[in-house]
């Protein structure tokens, strides 16, 4: 019987640093050679500290459909070689009760995120918006509304949380450090936004930890990113 080999924390840090960026090259690279067609529609989007970069809904969308499905399963083929039960990763059933409550305390949440950005005036970047809007505007709500809460939660809430749980940093340790890591890929907002993510992040780690659910943060994350897809379409 082959030997479990867990993550290190360092090498579960950097591993899921380069997974997640070397991965969608080939794939943006494969993008490029379907035609012109894939950068119509470009939009121009403020990536804060990063300055403006010319975005292409159609590219960047696919990059981020395709590459993160691929992030899933090349991350689940890593765990079995290592004899990880995919199981560590959080169990999938749906309670219905487990969704209602969480529903209730993600509501109050982000009815205070709201309160938050309303008193302090800050605005979600308008380039962005335009970006998340553009026509086809299907493959923006996959991206937003359906993958980034799958491949997110799988990398962040399961795989990383998995890890470092079982090192010094512990379940509240692995919280911490899994949410700050989540928040710093969303670079493109101001500071004040990325501390609502970082506190959003804590909310979905303790989930994961309190019903030991991936399936709950999934479906939390979710309806938080339709709900800012809907705000987005109707009242931008």
């Amino acid at each position: 019987m082959n030997e479990r080999k867990n993550f290190s924390a360092w090498w579960a840090i950097i591993f899921t640093i380069l997974t997640f960026n070397l991965v969608p090259i080939p794939f943006v690279l494969v993008i490029s050679l379907l035609g012109d067609w894939v950068y119509q529609n470009p939009v121009i989007v403020d990536m804060n500290y990063m300055g403006e970069i010319k975005m292409h809904p159609v590219a960047d969308n696919l990059t981020t459909i395709l590459s993160m499905s691929a992030i899933i399963l090349f991350l689940a083929w890593r765990m079995q070689k290592r004899n990880i039960p995919l199981t560590e990763l959080g169990s999938l059933e749906i309670k219905t009760k487990d969704v209602l409550f969480g529903t209730l305390f993600l509501s109050l949440f982000i009815g205070l995120e709201e309160l938050y950005m309303w008193l302090l005036g800050i605005e979600m970047p308008k380039g962005f918006i335009e970006f998340l809007l553009s026509k086809p505007i299907i493959l923006g709500f996959i991206s937003v509304v359906i993958i980034a809460p799958i491949a997110e939660e799988f990398i962040f809430r399961g795989f990383l949380f998995s890890q470092l749980k079982l090192t010094k940093l512990g379940p509240w340790g692995a919280i911490s450090l899994s949410s700050l890591l989540w928040t710093v890929i969303h670079f493109q907002y101001e500071l004040k936004i990325l501390l609502v993510l970082f506190l959003f992040g804590l909310f979905l780690g303790y989930v994961r930890m309190a019903y030991q659910s991936l399936s709950l943060p999934i479906i939390l994350h979710g309806i938080n990113n339709l709900f800012a897809f809907v705000m987005a379409y109707y009242f931008f």
